[in-house]
């Protein structure tokens, strides 16, 4: 293996490394910031680049702080955060960078603004799920995060992203299943019981819904396991039994069996009370999401009809609807259309209404028949099929809002909507939904040329 020596960090890359050059290369070090100078050996070397791994760090970058997670701190860390080592100031300050070089190659620098900080930095995800396995030294059922680009699972006692609430019943969970003999999930040979544990909690913490993914329908003493956590921790809604029996990596599988309580919890967003299923989209960072949610509203007003695609359980459109003319929610999975008609209830609102298909099946006829204003759309991270965005600029829809996850994909759908010069992104606002790792948010905004809008 080649050993590279002294070598400084200059800049960070998406996927959270930094990097560094040496013999021609551009080589990238995961856990790195600008300014680290650092001995390490290649992992791998292609033609134009490589990946390297630190072996010793020579000086340590001013940006950095000290980590207090000891699985980040591992020798093989947690693939869970990639930049819990920087302080929140460099954090936002390299997301914005990485931003402006994919960017603004095409789109005015003017237009683009700093990342909006996440209102909370720690403990802010209300959604984990981590894979189960066995230490075989010790004998003991442990839980944790994948390692970067593998399998192995870094063991966890406690995470800085997810609330501190989670840990403790993490950790119930595990003494119970050590007590029954529950065995851990083997993916090499597809044997064993339990697969992973999931938790999800609302805003306040008051309602939580625990998930046990098992590999069948088997999981032994169930009714003591329900007392147990349901007596020590008040605060479960719900406690489901997720059965995926496929070798895969997909975390749930189809069936489901209600242990005690609800498949359900309800949680606030901007004034609005939604009922929330355990396999439902929700974004893991509600304080941010109101941050978007508040953007928004500068971009609609009451004369708008919006069509609000990939809706999920209406989030964004029915956080909108007490705003605008009407509102039609469009949404593959009919489970998250149910949702979405229980969460119109809920809340009053008339002026909406629903349709269940496939967007790039169904967006073409829903933009005939509804002509709408404006489309919201937040996919999944593969972004918008291409049959889906030319529906859009052939129909001339005056203003489209394009929520992702995604950076490298927006950037690709972004080209395809405005190659034909009919439409100019006029907005894009960085939301830092992920604190502590590389990942964020991105809101762009894209006008028709003959359609005017308000800007903040």
């Amino acid at each position: 293996m080649k050993h590279i020596p002294n070598l400084e960090i200059k800049k960070m890359a998406m996927g959270g490394f930094g990097i560094a050059y040496a013999e021609g290369k551009a080589i990238f070090v995961p856990y790195t910031a600008v300014g680290d100078v650092v001995d390490i050996d290649i992992t791998i070397e292609k033609k134009d680049y490589a990946y390297g791994k630190v072996t010793k760090y020579i000086s340590y970058s001013d940006s950095r702080v000290e980590v207090q997670c000891p699985s980040f701190a591992a020798e093989i860390p947690c693939g869970g955060c990639d930049w819990l080592m920087l302080k929140y100031s460099e954090q936002l300050k390299q997301k914005n960078q990485l931003l402006l070089e994919l960017f603004s190659p095409f789109i005015d620098k003017d237009v683009i603004y700093f990342p909006a900080p996440s209102p909370q930095i720690k403990h802010y995800r209300n959604k984990v799920f981590m894979p189960v396995g066995k230490n075989y030294q010790t004998g003991k059922i442990t839980y944790g995060m994948f390692a970067r680009f593998s399998h192995q699972i870094v063991e966890h006692n406690t995470c800085e992203n997810h609330p501190p609430i989670f840990d403790q019943l993490a950790n119930s969970l595990m003494e119970f299943c050590l007590k029954a003999k529950v065995e851990p999930y083997n993916e090499i040979e597809h044997k064993g019981q339990l697969r992973h544990i999931g938790f999800r909690c609302n805003s306040d913490g008051r309602q939580i819904l625990v998930i046990l993914v098992t590999l069948s329908g088997k999981l032994p003493f169930t009714n003591l396991l329900v007392k147990k956590l349901t007596t020590e921790f008040p605060q479960i809604k719900g406690i489901i039994q997720n059965i995926n029996r496929q070798k895969e990596n997909v975390i749930l599988g189809k069936e489901t069996k209600l242990l005690y309580g609800s498949e359900n919890l309800y949680d606030n967003l901007c004034g609005l009370k939604f009922r929330i299923n355990y396999r439902s989209f929700w974004q893991i960072n509600t304080g941010t999401m109101e941050m978007i949610i508040s953007f928004l509203q500068d971009f609609v007003n009451s004369n708008n009809v919006i069509l609000d695609a990939y809706c999920g359980i209406g989030a964004i459109g029915l956080s909108l609807a007490d705003k605008v003319k009407r509102v039609i929610l469009l949404e593959e999975f009919p489970q998250a259309i149910e949702d979405a008609k229980e969460n119109a209830v809920l809340n009053g609102l008339k002026n909406v209404s629903f349709v269940i298909g496939k967007v790039e099946d169904n967006l073409s006829a829903v933009l005939i028949k509804e002509k709408p204003d404006t489309i919201i759309m937040d996919p999944p991270r593969s972004g918008v099929q291409q049959n889906a965005l030319e529906a859009i600029i052939q129909a001339e829809v005056k203003q489209i809002i394009y929520l992702s996850c995604a950076p490298m994909t927006l950037a690709r759908d972004l080209n395809t909507l405005i190659a034909g010069e009919k439409y100019k992104v006029v907005f894009l606002q960085p939301f830092d939904m992920f604190p502590n790792t590389w990942h964020i948010e991105c809101l762009a905004v894209l006008k028709h040329n003959d359609y005017n809008i308000n800007m903040r």
